[in-house]
């Protein structure tokens, strides 16, 4: 989370609900929130492009079978966009 974002409650629900809205798991409304949001903000609207994104490539390397190398690169960064989601998390 960036500078501009963290204390920003708007943001906080974005990086907060990530997860559930980009697997369809909000009610309309939610999403139609955040979706405003990140019009607004593209500090959120970048990560959660780059979210998007990550999980797209892992999808792809898994269907692949990409090597073990990128793979694991792939992991990582997932990782890090979970722990900046959640800086208390393992």
């Amino acid at each position: 989370m960036t500078d501009e974002c963290r204390g920003n409650p708007d943001c906080e629900k974005v990086h907060e609900l990530l997860g559930d809205y980009l697997d369809d798991e909000l009610k309309a409304v939610v999403c139609e929130e955040l979706e405003l949001h990140m019009k607004e903000c593209p500090d959120c609207r970048v990560h959660v492009d780059s979210v998007k994104k990550v999980i797209r490539l892992y999808r792809e390397a898994t269907d692949r079978g990409l090597p073990v190398d990128i793979r694991i690169r792939l992991r990582d960064v997932m990782k890090q966009a979970r722990e900046s989601r959640d800086p208390s998390g393992p």
